[in-house]
C-alpha cells in the first residue's frame, strides 16, 4: 500500500489548497488507502457511502443503455465529490475538493492518476 499512499500524496499536492480528501475504495465500500486535509473528516466513511452511488450509477446506465460510467460528480453547497472507476471497475477513486477547484483540472488529474492507482492495487 506504500505505492498507493505515495500516489495519493502526489495527487493531493497537485490539487493544492482545494484538496479535501482522496481514497482508493473497493466496491465493498472499504477504503484501502486515503488521505484528508482535515484529520476530523472521515474520508473512509464518505467513500463507503459513495460505493452505493457508484453501484447504482453503473446499474442505471447499463439498464437504460447510456454506456459505461466514466465518472460521477456530486455537487454540494461547499464541495465537489468526484468518483471514477479504476481498472476493471472493482475499485474507484473518490476525490473531494472545494467549490473553488477547477473541475476540468481535477478530472484531468484523475485521468492521469487512475491507471497508476490501478497498477498499484494488489490483485
Amino acid at each position: 500500500m506504500a505505492k498507493i499512499d505515495q500516489l495519493l500524496q502526489q495527487f493531493r499536492g497537485e490539487i493544492g489548497a482545494d484538496f479535501i480528501s482522496a481514497d482508493v475504495v473497493g466496491m465493498d465500500g472499504l477504503s484501502i488507502a486515503g488521505t484528508a486535509s482535515d484529520p476530523a473528516f472521515s474520508s473512509s466513511e464518505a467513500s463507503a457511502r459513495v460505493a452505493m452511488v457508484m453501484k447504482l450509477a453503473g446499474n442505471v446506465t447499463t439498464k437504460v443503455g447510456m454506456g459505461v460510467v466514466d465518472d460521477n460528480l456530486v455537487t454540494t453547497d461547499r464541495s465537489y465529490m468526484l468518483t471514477r472507476f479504476l481498472g476493471d471497475g472493482s475499485y474507484f477513486l473518490n476525490v473531494a475538493v472545494t467549490r473553488n477547484a477547477i473541475l476540468g483540472s481535477v478530472r484531468l488529474m484523475m485521468n492521469e492518476y487512475s491507471p497508476k492507482f490501478w497498477e498499484a492495487i494488489p490483485h
